[in-house]
């Protein structure tokens, strides 16, 4: 049965309170599981391998990699099916890479040398080369392998579009939904996060700045820094520290008289011990969101806005 859970979050006054989270499933059909059809993803009709190692260049303008380098066709490797080192060998024209596999083969065949040249940098292998494609993945020389041997010298790595692609996609989506956040985030809500990520609110001439000049500068760190923005906004703990940041600033909480303590302003009264090292304002944000605190953050709260 599924359990319903408790989240801390901040009501429309401002106030700490504890929500109940529902679980979402209908009972009757908790266990049933819809996926949408995975679109098959299509193979490449070649794979494209990068050299990794790095190489002393002295033409001005030229790439850093020579313009051919040949990688040697054995390898003794570990392999993950039997839990041993094997040793492999790529020819042309066999199927297999492992050399216990290949002592049918003429010594002629197993002393040829095939021709795996990288050039300028990089090497293109077509699909249908699958012996060449296997043993370039399960070499010691592979930077992407992750059976390679303690002591080897990683040498290339495989190209994978397909993430880089996806990834493009990922962040290009995130600063989407962090720009439209903050084109869309009514002042309540701007001001204290625009405060939290160090947004100015005064110019050069110490003059304040209007809502619109501060919104254009939020909008810009939502799409420079489009996942801290998106993680930040409408975080209980940022708004909390603003309201006692203001505090702060207003004198009606004291944190520099004495030292490692946070006292009131006007009675001088004991409020907290804050630990050495930490930085005033997050403590007194974190201490408001224990029960200790709650009615602290009560009363900065009404005493800020009021």
């Amino acid at each position: 049965m599924s359990k319903t859970t408790k989240k801390q979050t901040i009501d429309a006054n401002g106030d700490i309170v504890d929500i109940l989270e529902a679980p979402t499933q209908i009972e009757e059909v908790a266990d049933i599981k819809v996926e949408a059809p995975k679109k098959q993803a299509k193979k490449p009709e070649f794979y494209v391998f990068q050299l990794t190692q790095k190489f002393y260049v002295t033409s001005p303008g030229k790439l850093p990699y020579p313009e051919n380098w040949l990688v040697k066709n054995a390898d003794i490797i570990y392999d993950e099916e039997t839990g041993t080192e094997r040793n492999i060998r790529y020819l042309e024209g066999v199927s297999t890479i492992w050399e216990d596999e290949q002592e049918h083969l003429s010594e002629q065949k197993k002393r040829s040398r095939p021709d795996i040249r990288f050039v300028n940098g990089y090497l293109r292998v077509p699909a249908n080369k699958p012996s060449l494609l296997e043993f370039l993945m399960k070499s010691n020389m592979n930077e992407s392998n992750k059976n390679r041997m303690a002591g080897t010298k990683s040498l290339y790595k495989l190209l994978d579009f397909q993430a880089e692609e996806d990834k493009n996609l990922e962040k290009a989506e995130t600063r989407m939904q962090a720009m439209k956040i903050a084109m869309e985030a009514p002042l309540d809500m701007m001001i204290p996060h625009a405060k939290y990520l160090g947004i100015k609110f005064t110019n050069s001439q110490n003059v304040e700045r209007g809502d619109k000049a501060i919104r254009f500068d939020y909008l810009d760190i939502a799409d420079k820094k489009s996942d801290m923005f998106i993680k930040t906004y409408n975080n209980p703990l940022v708004k909390i520290q603003y309201i006692v940041q203001k505090a702060m600033n207003s004198g009606l909480v004291d944190t520099s008289s004495v030292k490692g303590q946070a006292i009131w302003g006007d009675s001088k009264s004991f409020i907290a011990q804050i630990p050495d090292g930490k930085s005033p304002v997050e403590f007194l944000s974190e201490f408001c969101l224990t029960e200790k605190g709650k009615e602290f953050y009560s009363q900065i709260k009404h005493m800020v806005n009021s």
